[in-house]
């Protein structure tokens, strides 16, 4: 188990604010400002600067910072697994991947590996991020883009990025420029999920952002978006594979723009140096051979 003044720590890094920290602690702000000395004093630097009530991370506290994520990620894991027959795998995926890339393999990895008890969370980039972080889940599939320094990744898949539109709208069968879009509405993902994260890329690479778009509709389901874009409300940006069968059936019409094709990696993540390692590398085969063997099939 962790030493409490290394949680109180952590909470600090979480927050950026003692007098918060010490809140969602319940105990008192000098009780936070001792344990971090005292923490200093262990390690013999300084874990934080200030700049009035503003704090920062150093360089050397936010080494240990990624240290202790990773430790308490593993002990977490080591604990649910301790005593059991069947091995619990908690994991996460964001929508897109949870929702409508995954769900066959699933089906296939479930069947035939009982040796292992998966447990699913679907939220979006930067949820899962979190719970990374604070190990409430082994590791991840995502579509957003992480910090590389933090975690150690394989690619799972790639993806098609694109606009879409109702068949009704009178943009079906048009090329358009990425401009003549902002004139219509748009709907999209909320703030921390990879799709929103691609398009703000996408529209900043252009000398644009969301905000130009002259109406904007926050949506968290993607279910919810594919059925407002088919009934002509707004125009989306989503990956192929979320609307593949409104494409297929022609409710919906992917946006012939002026850009480049644009593809993204799908990655499976787990914090960096983690002692279970090996295990999330097989792990990721497991998941790498039935998305094969599905794509075979088909």
């Amino acid at each position: 188990m962790l030493d409490y003044r290394v949680f109180t720590f952590m909470k600090v890094c979480e927050t950026m604010n003692f007098t918060q920290a010490a809140k969602e602690l319940h105990i008192t702000q000098p009780a936070v400002t001792k344990h971090i000395q005292a923490l200093e004093i262990e390690y013999q630097t300084k874990l934080f600067t200030f700049s009035g009530k503003h704090c920062q991370l150093t360089q050397n506290g936010e080494e240990l910072l990624n240290l202790l994520m990773t430790i308490n990620n593993d002990i977490q894991h080591f604990k649910s697994d301790l005593k059991k027959d069947v091995k619990p795998l908690n994991f996460g995926a964001t929508s897109t991947i949870g929702e409508f890339i995954l769900c066959d393999s699933l089906i296939h990895i479930f069947s035939q590996y009982s040796q292992y008890q998966f447990n699913m969370l679907v939220n979006n980039t930067t949820s899962l991020l979190k719970a990374l972080d604070r190990g409430k889940i082994d590791f991840a599939i995502i579509e957003g883009f992480f910090s590389k320094e933090k975690y150690d990744f394989l690619p799972y898949t790639s993806e098609p990025f694109i606009a879409v539109a109702s068949s009704q709208s009178d943009l079906n069968g048009k090329a358009v420029t990425l401009e003549t879009l902002l004139d219509y509405p748009i709907i999209i993902r909320e703030q921390g999920s990879g799709t929103r994260e691609m398009l703000s890329l996408i529209l900043k690479e252009n000398n644009l952002s969301i905000n130009d778009f002259r109406q904007v509709t926050e949506i968290g389901s993607l279910n919810m978006i594919r059925s407002l874009v088919a009934h002509n409300v707004g125009i989306s940006f989503v990956y192929r594979s979320v609307v593949k069968n409104e494409l297929a059936s022609g409710k919906l019409v992917a946006i012939d723009l002026d850009i480049p094709p644009v593809w993204h990696d799908f990655t499976f993540i787990w914090r960096k140096n983690s002692h279970f390692k090996t295990l999330y590398q097989d792990i990721f085969k497991l998941f790498l051979e039935n998305k094969d063997l599905i794509k075979n099939q088909n």
